[in-house]
């Protein structure tokens, strides 16, 4: 068997897993206290900048998708009111609606079937419609 060894200090940090030690140090704060964190600093705002873009634009995306969303609801809806509208103005404009709403003003419908009138033309000659005007 082994005997038991007293290990000092600094024996015992060369013991310690990696991950626990920066684990520690970043919760005691003492990665801040090295110059290497000093030159990761700007890398570290970078990410940080970068992160405050993306969530920027995932609230602007999701407020962008929100407005479409009303507006094509309100495009649907006024989608039907054009229908709606349209029906009514052609069920408005049948000869037989009209009738029927004319009556009460005093108007009838005429029974005499329309004739077309001709013009008939005059045959006289270039000289005499100059001259006379007709």
């Amino acid at each position: 068997m082994t005997e038991n060894v007293l290990k000092t200090p600094d024996q015992e940090k060369k013991g310690k897993p990696k991950s626990q030690g920066v684990f520690q140090s970043i919760l005691d704060g003492s990665i801040l206290q090295g110059t290497k964190m000093i030159s990761l600093l700007p890398f570290l705002f970078f990410m940080t900048f970068l992160a405050f873009i993306l969530i920027f634009n995932t609230y602007y995306a999701e407020k962008k998708a929100r407005k479409i969303e009303v507006y094509r609801k309100e495009v649907v809806e006024l989608h039907l009111n054009h229908i709606s509208v349209k029906s009514e103005l052609m069920y408005l404009s049948n000869q037989s609606e009209i009738t029927r709403k004319l009556k009460s003003k005093g108007f009838e419908e005429s029974v005499v079937p329309p004739r077309i009138i001709k013009e008939q033309k005059r045959k006289r000659s270039i000289f005499f419609r100059t001259f006379t005007g007709k």
